[in-house]
C-alpha cells in the first residue's frame, strides 16, 4: 500500500539564515511598510517581532538588527516567505489569485473538447465565450508526521475555472433571461469589488441593478461579464442548446471527472513536480529550498502516523448487545435503537397531494404502509419489506389524505401554487379534533424548484412547523418509481418520518468509563437575503448528542449582529450545558467529557475562548474533560492511495473509510468516504475531513476524537448511507439551509423550534 498527500516536501540548504529583526509590539503599521519596502525586502509581523528579509544579497536594509536564525525554530516566517514566492516560480504563467496562488492551464480547457466529441460545432460561435479550465492552486503548509519532525511543505489542489465571457446583449438576444443573474468587474481597480450586482435588466448596453454593493444602480455591460458560476452556465446554456443541453451536460461532468478523480490528481501531481523541480526557491540570499518527493505516509517501530478504524457498529439497544455494520440490516433484524421507550407508537400523519395525483398518491403509500415485494424465484430480495409499522415497530399508524384542489383550479401559475397549499393546510388545521404528529406533502416537480417566496413545500413546511407539526416531503416523479428504485426511497423516507417522530434509529459505541459524554455541535446561520447586505444578522446553532451519538436536542439562539454574537454565544451555551447538568444529574466529582464540534467559526470570534470559558463556569464542581474541534472540508489536502483499484470502476485512488493520519501535534486527516461510497465514476476523489483541536482543550487523545467524528458521520438520519461529516456539524447545515430558506416565508417564526420541536429532527 502506498499512501500519499498531494503535497511535496521542502529540503532546507543550511540550517539557519540571515534576516533583519525588530521588536514591534502591535502590527497596526505592518501595510505600510511592506509598502515603502516591497521592492527590497520581504516582510513578515509575528507575536510582537518584524522580520525582514532582503530580497538580493545586494538589498539595502533600514529596519532591524542583522540577526542569524534557527530554521527549525522559524518555519511560519520560512513558510509565509514560500508562499510570497510561489508566483515566481511559475513565470509562464500569470496568477489569477494571490492568497493562496492560483493559475490557469493554458493547452486545456473543456467546452471545446465538448463541442468535438459532441458534434456540437454549429453551436460553436455561442459556446466560444463559455469556458472552463483546469485551475491549479498552490500553497506552502508546515506537516508535522511525527513528533518534533516539521517540515514545510507544497501542496497542490486541482480544480476547474468557469468564465462567461459572452456580451450580454447577444446573450439577451438570444433568449437568455438575465435577470437576477450576477454580474462582475472584467478589471478590478484598487479597493474595488470583483461581484458588482443582480441584473434586474439590460437596455441599449446598460445593466439596471436590483441589488449591488455601495448602492450602484446601473453599469455599462462592457465593464461586466457574467459571473462564471455552475448556476449562470445551466441558464444560459439551457437556453442556447435546448435539448443539446443534456448531453453537453454529461459529457462536461464526464471531462471534469476524468481531470479531479485519483487517477487524474496523481497524473497532475506528477507534471506539477517536474515543472516545479526547475525551479529552486531562493528564500534569502544564504537559503535555498528545493523540491523533494511527494510526500509518502508510512508507520515506522517507534511511532504510528497512520492508523485504520475499525468499521463502525450501528447498536439498536442500550445494552450494545445488538449491533450490526450496515444500519438497515440492523433496523430490519432487532427494529430501531428507541422501539422500547418510544411514545408515539400509534402516530397521526396527514398526506397533501395535488388531487391530479390522487391514484398514484395511494399506491405509493400502500407501499410505504405494506411494504414492497420483490421476488427472485422463491426467495424474497426486497430491500423494503413489511412497511413502515413492521420496520420500526408501530402500531395502527394512522394516516389522513388531504387532497390539494389543483384540477378544477383555473389560474394554474406558480405564484398561485404554494396558496392553494396554504389554503387546504389552514383548513384542515382549523378543523383538527386530534393531535397530528408529522405530515407528508407530495409536491409535483414543476413546482418543486420555485423560488422560496413562492415554493409550495417552504409553505407547507412553514405552516405545519408553526403548529408543531414535523413534515416530510416527496417530488411527485419519486413516488411512481419503479420497485427496484422505489424501495431504497422508501428506506430513506421511513428513516427521516421516524427520525421526525423523535424516534432514535440507532446510535454507536462510546466510552463507558466516564459518568457523562456530550458531544456538540457549534454552528451558525446567516439570516441574508442577499450577497449585497453589509448588516449581517445571525443565529447560533447549537445540537447535542449523547457520546453515543443518541440524539438529544437543537436549540436556536435569538437573532443578533455580528458584535453581539460572541455574548449571545455565552449565553446560549452555559444555558445549555447548565441543563443537562441539571437533566443528567452530574455530581459533585463527576467525570464529564464534553466535545465540542464546529465547522467554520465567524472571523475574529474566537469562539473555542468563549467555550472553554462557558464549560470552566458550569464545570466546576465536576472534572470536566474538554475537547474543542475545528471540523472542516476547506483545506488544500488530499489523501491518494495508489494501491486502491476502486470498486466498479469508481473512487480508484481513494483511501478506505476510516484512515487517520497525523499532519501536525493537533491536526488529522480523516477519510470518511470510500470506493464503495463513491456514486459514479466520474465523482472526483473525497477530500477528508481536517480535523484541529484547539490548544485549550484539556483532553487531547486525537486518535479517539477523530475515530468519533468517524462514527458520528454514521449517524445522519437522512439517509441509511453515512454523511460526509459528522452530524454534529451536518445537522446544523442543514438547519441554517432551512432557516435561510423558510426566513422568506411571509408569518414564519422560529420560535417553536426551542419548544415542542426540539428533540425532533424536523430539519432531515
Amino acid at each position: 500500500m502506498s499512501i500519499l498527500l498531494n503535497g511535496f516536501k521542502i529540503e532546507l540548504s543550511a540550517p539557519t539564515f540571515t534576516a533583519y529583526v525588530e521588536q514591534m509590539p502591535n502590527n497596526k503599521n505592518i501595510e505600510s511598510i511592506r509598502e515603502k519596502h516591497q521592492d527590497d525586502c520581504f516582510i513578515y509581523w509575528h507575536e510582537g517581532q518584524l522580520f525582514v528579509i532582503p530580497k538580493t544579497p545586494e538589498s539595502k536594509i533600514s529596519i532591524g538588527e542583522k540577526t542569524t536564525l534557527q530554521c527549525e525554530e522559524n518555519l511560519k516566517l520560512l513558510v509565509a516567505r514560500v508562499n510570497h514566492l510561489l508566483p515566481t516560480i511559475v513565470p509562464d504563467y500569470n496568477p489569477v489569485r494571490f492568497q493562496p496562488v492560483q493559475f490557469l492551464a493554458k493547452k486545456t480547457e473543456l467546452v471545446k473538447m465538448i463541442i468535438e466529441k459532441q458534434n456540437l460545432t454549429n453551436y460553436s460561435q455561442i459556446l466560444e465565450n463559455f469556458k472552463i479550465i483546469p485551475k491549479y492552486t498552490l500553497e506552502a503548509r508546515l506537516i508535522e508526521l511525527r513528533p518534533n519532525e516539521v517540515f514545510i511543505s507544497i501542496f497542490l489542489c486541482l480544480g476547474t475555472n468557469w468564465k462567461i465571457t459572452a456580451s450580454l446583449s447577444n446573450l439577451q438576444a438570444q433568449g437568455v433571461n438575465l435577470r437576477d443573474l450576477y454580474v462582475v468587474r472584467r478589471q478590478c481597480k484598487t479597493g474595488e469589488r470583483r461581484l458588482v450586482g443582480k441584473i434586474d435588466s439590460l437596455t441599449h448596453g446598460i445593466i439596471n441593478l436590483s441589488e449591488s454593493y455601495n448602492n450602484l444602480s446601473q453599469i455599462h455591460e462592457d465593464e461586466i461579464w457574467l459571473e462564471g458560476s455552475k448556476a449562470s452556465f445551466s441558464h444560459c446554456l439551457k437556453a442556447l442548446l435546448g435539448n443539446k443541453y443534456y448531453s453537453f451536460e454529461r459529457e462536461r461532468e464526464r471531462e471534469e471527472g476524468n481531470l479531479l478523480i485519483g487517477t487524474g490528481q496523481y497524473e497532475a501531481l506528477k507534471k506539477i513536480k517536474d515543472y516545479l523541480k526547475k525551479s529552486p526557491l531562493f528564500l534569502t540570499p544564504d537559503l535555498q529550498g528545493n523540491l523533494k518527493e511527494q510526500i509518502e505516509i508510512n508507520n515506522d517501530e517507534n511511532y504510528t502516523t497512520m492508523t485504520s478504524t475499525s468499521t463502525v457498529e450501528y447498536c439498536f439497544d442500550s445494552a450494545r448487545t445488538k449491533k450490526h455494520k450496515i444500519a438497515w440490516y440492523g433496523i430490519r433484524d432487532y427494529g430501531p435503537f428507541s422501539r422500547e421507550v418510544f411514545s408515539k407508537k400509534s402516530p397521526n400523519i396527514l398526506v397533501f397531494f395535488p388531487d391530479t395525483i390522487q391514484g398514484k398518491v395511494e399506491i405509493f403509500l400502500k407501499s410505504f404502509q405494506e411494504g414492497i415485494s420483490i421476488k427472485e424465484g422463491q426467495f424474497e430480495k426486497s430491500s423494503y419489506s413489511g412497511g413502515f409499522a413492521k420496520i420500526f415497530c408501530l402500531t395502527n399508524p394512522k394516516f389522513t389524505l388531504e387532497r390539494i384542489a389543483w384540477h378544477e383550479n383555473k389560474d394554474q401559475s406558480p405564484a398561485k401554487v404554494y396558496k392553494a397549499y396554504r389554503k387546504t393546510i389552514e383548513q384542515i388545521l382549523s378543523k383538527m379534533q386530534e393531535d397530528i404528529d408529522a405530515a407528508i406533502v407530495i409536491i409535483l416537480d414543476e413546482h418543486s424548484n420555485l423560488p422560496d417566496s413562492i415554493n409550495p413545500y417552504l409553505h407547507s413546511k412553514s405552516l405545519l412547523l408553526t403548529h408543531g407539526i414535523p413534515v416530510q416531503e416527496i417530488r411527485y416523479s419519486n413516488i411512481q418509481k419503479d420497485k427496484k428504485s422505489l424501495q431504497y426511497i422508501l428506506q430513506n423516507f421511513s428513516l427521516a418520518m421516524y427520525a421526525k417522530l423523535t424516534g432514535q434509529p440507532w446510535t454507536v459505541d462510546q466510552d463507558q468509563t466516564i459518568s457523562d459524554e456530550l458531544v456538540i455541535g457549534i454552528g451558525t446561520s446567516e439570516l441574508s437575503n442577499s450577497r449585497f447586505e453589509t448588516r449581517q444578522r445571525f443565529v447560533g446553532i447549537t445540537t447535542v448528542f449523547r457520546g453515543d451519538g443518541n440524539y438529544l436536542l437543537s436549540s436556536l439562539s435569538k437573532e443578533c449582529s455580528y458584535d453581539e454574537y460572541p455574548d449571545v454565544l455565552r449565553e446560549s451555551t452555559i444555558s445549555i450545558l447548565q441543563e443537562f447538568k441539571r437533566r443528567n444529574g452530574w455530581q459533585p466529582g463527576d467525570t464529564v467529557r464534553l466535545i465540542f464540534h464546529s465547522a467554520r467559526p465567524l472571523k475574529k470570534v474566537n469562539i473555542a475562548k468563549i467555550i472553554s470559558e462557558c464549560v470552566e463556569e458550569v464545570g466546576k464542581e465536576q472534572i470536566v474533560e474538554f475537547a474543542f474541534l475545528t471540523v472542516s472540508e476547506e483545506h488544500p489536502f488530499i489523501v491518494l492511495d495508489t494501491s486502491q483499484q476502486g470498486y466498479k470502476g469508481k473512487g480508484i485512488y481513494a483511501p478506505e473509510r476510516g484512515k487517520i493520519i497525523q499532519i501536525g501535534k493537533y491536526n488529522r486527516l480523516l477519510s470518511t468516504n470510500s470506493p464503495h461510497l463513491i456514486k459514479k465514476e466520474t465523482s472526483p476523489i473525497p477530500r477528508p475531513l481536517l480535523i484541529r483541536l484547539h490548544q485549550q482543550s484539556n483532553y487531547r487523545d486525537l486518535t479517539y476524537l477523530s475515530e468519533q467524528v468517524l462514527k458520528f458521520t454514521a449517524l445522519s438520519w437522512r439517509s441509511t448511507f453515512p454523511a460526509p461529516k459528522p452530524v454534529s456539524i451536518y445537522y446544523s447545515e442543514l438547519i441554517a439551509n432551512l432557516l435561510g430558506r423558510l426566513k422568506n416565508i411571509e408569518g414564519w417564526s422560529s420560535i417553536i423550534l426551542n419548544t415542542k420541536l426540539r428533540a425532533s429532527k424536523w430539519f432531515l
